[in-house]
């Protein structure tokens, strides 16, 4: 006789709705994510969200650059500046087993390094510490010859590159091991990271969001420790847990990377709101809003845009990586769609999404619904409305350019066309606009439109080196 335990068939049905709740919140999640990369024309995205040290995965759309290939949890991305925190994790282990000191100058361990102007001897000032927290003075990438100081060191912060590769120098100098086979060993292998490397693998023929072409691969085969680690969302997960719990560093060790180091105010860059609740530890960015400290870095190789942040004591995080000059644009609408109702302050302050963000929703939401070739109009009436409204030339050049690569054409040349009006004296609206032409095959125009650009701005080698292309490409 089968029997029928009333308790236990509750705890079933409980658990069948909890089950389809949390689905149908996923489905939900994702709707809402396909709609805002759609909206910018970002072809695909790769999420891992951490909620209570739990992974949710998200992989929506196509890897881009025209590929219908679907990303899937294993496609391999630039990882781009997020390499840099893999690589202050690998020199805090080496820290904790005194194989460096993060105050000797650096010079001390090697000596000289090639890419330091000899007559400048502030130079042997630089310490790990300063690099890892940005304090060098050097610029973030300097040029052919030399990576000159922009400020003494140690005196004020500024992103840098350069830093990050000096350090890696001076670490593989003492180790006498690559960046990539260090990382194996201090990182990828302990924490499970397949599908990651400094550099070209040919497992990565198949997985690759960039190609496998000849240039593709040589490409990624420098090790560069502030760029070219090659990853995915579930890989930098892994270390991100990793990262929260403090694993494999000493825990005196770990509180001092993910502590206030140096401020958020960076040498001639813009001061905003942000500057105040902004810093950075060893390797990586902190911010503090309504919940407390979070860690985080941002990404940027040209095509490759990626972030990832995180909050050590609630266990939250999120990583994601997209194939798209836009993908930093969304990123406080990612953030939000999983972690709302507080403030993020890193979008605003390395400045990647619009200026006047809430403005220029409400004008793009607009120009939707009454046509693109009414902006003039819209922003008139929006401004009456608001005598406070307004938005910046380069938040509407953005948004051209977001239409464009969506292969709007005629939208981005409305745009492009009303920004000129609104901004007749700018070079870039100039450039703005012969770009749109170009990709019309609109070359005489954009030539037209390239030569104004110089004119207002002789120092613009982007349009004169267009206007000799184009030109080139009339006479054949």
């Amino acid at each position: 006789m089968l029997s029928f335990n009333p308790k236990t068939q509750m705890k079933k049905s409980i658990l069948i709705v909890g089950l389809i709740f949390y689905c149908c919140s996923l489905f939900a999640q994702e709707q809402q994510l396909q709609s805002l990369i759609t909206q910018y024309g970002i072809p695909g995205i790769q999420i891992v969200c951490i909620k209570d040290n739990k992974d949710q995965n998200f992989n929506i759309g196509t890897i881009g650059n025209g590929s219908h290939q679907a990303i899937t949890a294993n496609t391999v991305f630039e990882a781009a500046s997020l390499s840099k925190c893999v690589f202050a994790y690998i020199v805090m282990r080496l820290y904790d087993r005194n194989m460096i000191s993060l105050d000797t100058p650096l010079i001390n361990y090697i000596g000289s390094y090639e890419r330091f102007d000899p007559a400048d001897q502030r130079y042997k000032k630089i310490t790990a510490r300063m690099v890892l927290r940005h304090t060098t003075g050097l610029p973030n990438w300097g040029d052919d010859q030399y990576a000159r100081l922009i400020f003494t060191p140690d005196s004020t912060y500024s992103y840098s590159g350069e830093g990050f590769q000096y350090l890696q120098h001076v670490v593989e100098k003492l180790t006498g091991k690559s960046l990539n086979d260090l990382a194996r060993e201090e990182v990828f292998i302990p924490l499970g990271m397949k599908n990651s490397s400094y550099c070209w693998e040919n497992r990565f023929d198949s997985l690759s969001a960039f190609g496998n072409s000849v240039d593709a691969i040589n490409g990624h085969k420098s090790q560069i420790a502030a760029a070219s680690l090659l990853s995915n969302a579930h890989d930098y997960a892994l270390f991100i847990h990793a990262l929260m719990n403090g694993t494999g560093l000493k825990p005196e060790t770990y509180t001092m990377m993910i502590s206030r180091q140096s401020g958020g105010v960076w040498f001639n860059h813009r001061i905003t709101e942000a500057n105040k609740h902004v810093w950075w530890g060893l390797g990586i960015g902190i911010q503090e809003n309504e919940t407390g400290d979070w860690i985080w870095q941002w990404g940027d190789n040209g095509g490759f845009k990626g972030f990832c942040i995180a909050n050590p004591n609630k266990k939250n995080a999120v990583i994601y990586f997209t194939h798209s000059g836009w993908g930093l644009h969304i990123t406080t609408e990612i953030l939000n769609a999983f972690f709302p109702g507080q403030t993020w302050w890193p979008p605003i302050w390395i400045g990647y999404e619009f200026y006047e963000k809430n403005n220029m929703l409400i004008f793009w939401k607009e120009l939707e619904k009454q046509g693109y070739d009414r902006a003039g109009r819209i922003a008139d009436d929006l401004q009456k409305q608001n005598a406070s409204f307004k938005i910046p030339e380069s938040d509407v050049n953005d948004l051209a350019f977001i239409q464009l690569r969506k292969g709007k054409k005629k939208e981005a040349l409305d745009i492009f066309k009303y920004n000129l009006e609104t901004h007749p004296n700018s070079a870039d609206a100039f450039e703005g606009l012969a770009e749109g032409y170009e990709d019309i095959g609109e070359k005489e125009l954009a030539i037209k439109n390239f030569k104004k650009s110089l004119e207002l701005n002789p120092k613009n080698n982007y349009a004169a080196d267009r206007i000799k292309k184009l030109e080139g490409e009339l006479k054949k």
